[in-house]
């Protein structure tokens, strides 16, 4: 005979399945991750069939049993085995948590609980499925994807803090189980469940205030047309390696005849104009240095490699331009400063730079000026 505790096994699998498969990227077709997890739990079915006297305690032993899901889970999901572990222990959190919760409850009500435990079981995952599945799986989904973004050791405490409390509540129901039901022990475990859910509401709100933060802080540092430094973290930068007294060259730019760009080709042309040099700037210097855009259709680069000139020269001419460009170059002024120390004021340094931009913009106007 098929034992009716084996009932809340079925639906708890079923149960973490379907969340699972909400939570996760799958690799496969619907119908074959279906066939698969399929295939994997009437074999695990016909184990726990076959050794019976060992799994129909109702101590916990078949969650366990339940972590064999991993192997087919790691084949048929694109997330990496700590996440796919986090999120079967937050499903067994879950499922697990009103099965031990609706044991107590039928040993309270009845003598002979075990259908009892069955039917309760039932009723209280058919009625917390809509919420569930409604505010909490999106919650915890968000959650997952962000906190790796900013911080990999929270992920990890994270996952570590899931994994205690999965413990926490089997060794729990393994105490509850060996004395008599009351009162007192159903409201513990509604406590731990509760308490336990409630934390990650207050994660998700931090997750998301730490995103809302970073954006501004992006925002705060950053052009929204190019995407490179703005003036406030050239000036962080800059002040930070005065600091430091290290050895730099501070190479400030000025776009030539860029009014003329907006004037023949529309101003849309102009943003593409800016966003292109700007990503050819970023190209030369990366790993090297850093550019920004000072503003209009200036540039300064921070570089800290050898032969500044050779990139000064590729800034102006700008060879990497492309044929593909909806208008011709226009060439640039630049002005090189290299800077060692004892230093000058950020003030004095851009002041110099600037100066020599502007001297090698007025060189190019008196060669081209008639005579």
């Amino acid at each position: 005979m098929f034992p009716p505790q084996f009932l809340s096994l079925i639906e708890m699998l079923v149960f973490n399945s379907i969340i699972c498969d909400r939570c996760c990227h799958r690799k496969y077709s619907l119908g074959k991750t279906i066939g698969i997890l399929g295939s994997v739990f009437v074999f695990l079915l016909a184990l726990v069939l076959l050794f019976r006297p060992v799994f129909s305690v109702g101590d916990g032993r078949l969650a366990f049993l339940g972590f064999a899901f991993l192997i087919p889970l790691r084949y048929l999901y694109k997330e990496n085995g700590l996440l796919l572990f986090t999120i079967m222990c937050t499903c067994w959190l879950y499922t697990f948590g009103i099965f031990a919760l609706s044991q107590q409850i039928a040993g309270v009500l009845s003598a002979n609980p075990v259908l009892l435990t069955v039917c309760i079981n039932s009723m209280l995952l058919l009625a917390s499925a809509y919420p569930f599945f409604k505010w909490f799986v999106p919650m915890y989904i968000f959650i997952f994807r962000n906190i790796p973004s900013f911080d990999t050791y929270r992920y990890k405490y994270l996952s570590l803090n899931i994994c205690f409390n999965f413990v926490l509540l089997l060794i729990l129901h393994n105490v509850f189980i060996r004395e008599e039901e009351s009162i007192l022990k159903i409201l513990t475990l509604i406590l731990l469940v509760t308490a336990n859910y409630l934390y990650y509401f207050i994660l998700y709100r931090i997750v998301q205030d730490t995103l809302k933060m970073d954006r501004l802080e992006y925002a705060a540092f950053h052009d929204p047309l190019t995407g490179l430094g703005n003036r406030s973290m050239l000036w962080e930068h800059l002040k930070q390696l005065l600091k430091e007294n290290q050895t730099f060259s501070l190479l400030f730019i000025d776009l030539d005849r860029f009014k003329e760009i907006n004037d023949k080709y529309g101003h849309l042309t102009g943003d593409w104009y800016l966003k292109h040099y700007a990503e050819i700037c970023s190209g030369l210097v990366r790993g090297k240095g850093q550019a920004y855009r000072f503003g209009g259709d200036e540039f300064l680069i921070i570089y800290q490699d050898t032969e500044p000139e050779a990139l000064l020269n590729q800034l102006r001419t700008c060879p990497k331009w492309g044929d593909d460009a909806p208008c011709p170059f226009n060439q640039a002024s630049a002005g090189m400063l290299l800077c060692r120390p004892p230093h000058q004021s950020a003030d004095r340094i851009l002041q110099q730079a600037d100066r020599f931009m502007y001297q090698n913009k007025q060189q190019k106007a008196n060669k081209i000026s008639p005579s």
